[in-house]
């Protein structure tokens, strides 16, 4: 029998091999994985409760030239990864769900996996 906790994704992830950086409510991170449907973005804060369930976000890599402006997102998940106590700032990641209806964006994330896989 498979495990039933395992978790079940309806595109492949792929790490990102090269610096990617996402711009998410002012709040700068950087993407540890990406698929078609989503990414996750891992970012130092402070104030983790106040990040808004639904945004845009820009994504850049300086060694691919990949960039995307004002692409929205859904947060669909929040987790603190460690805390030090003489700093009030949190390492966090966050999974994001894309919700595209620009053809470019989609087309530009499609490229960017190409190139991964």
């Amino acid at each position: 029998m498979a495990n039933s906790s395992a978790e079940k994704r309806k595109c492949k992830r792929y790490n990102v091999p090269d610096f990617m950086v996402a711009i998410y409510d002012n709040r700068l991170g950087r993407v540890i994985n990406i698929s078609e449907s989503g990414l996750a973005i891992k970012l130092i804060d402070s104030d983790f409760e106040s990040l808004p369930e639904a945004g845009k976000t820009s994504l850049l890599t300086r060694t691919r030239g990949f960039l995307i402006e004002g692409l929205p997102l859904k947060l669909v998940r929040k987790e603190v990864l460690s805390s030090t106590p003489r700093n009030s700032k949190k390492l966090q990641t966050i999974g994001v769900k894309f919700n595209i209806s620009d053809a470019i964006q989609l087309c530009k994330i499609k490229q960017y996996l190409f190139l991964l896989s």
